[in-house]
């Protein structure tokens, strides 16, 4: 009798234990992602809103800037224009990926990975 408490506590401390892991990314993704204000388009270096991580307000960014230059995974465009990102500074280059008003992408895929250096809103994407 005591060697079946002892099993079944031990089963139950395993359940707890499986719980709190598989539970605790997506907290971290919710935490991550709330770093964008609204306004603003927010990049950041992993996917699914986690890592290095930049934003600015409005829509028209001619550089991204050293931080987050060639090192983009996904997005969040918290404005109310779609936004185009280039693969060069001064929306030079090929148009990689366009986001919605309003709309993010957890994974911006391997044609627009770590490419991304300038972004427009207002235009007409083509990609």
């Amino acid at each position: 009798m005591k060697k079946r408490r002892t099993l079944a506590a031990a089963m139950l401390a395993a359940c707890a234990m499986a719980t709190v892991v598989t539970a605790a990314p997506a907290q971290a993704k919710t935490m991550d992602w709330d770093n964008c204000p609204e306004g603003y388009v927010c990049l950041y270096g992993d996917t699914y809103g986690r890592g290095r991580y930049s934003n600015t307000p409005g829509t028209d960014r001619a550089n991204v800037g050293p931080h987050i230059n060639d090192l983009t995974s996904s997005i969040w465009n918290r404005t109310n224009d779609a936004v185009c990102f280039y693969e060069h500074t001064n929306w030079g280059g090929r148009t990689l990926i366009g986001v919605p008003p309003g709309g993010w992408v957890d994974n911006v895929g391997a044609s627009a990975n770590d490419k991304i250096s300038s972004y427009r809103g207002n235009v007409w994407c083509r990609w």
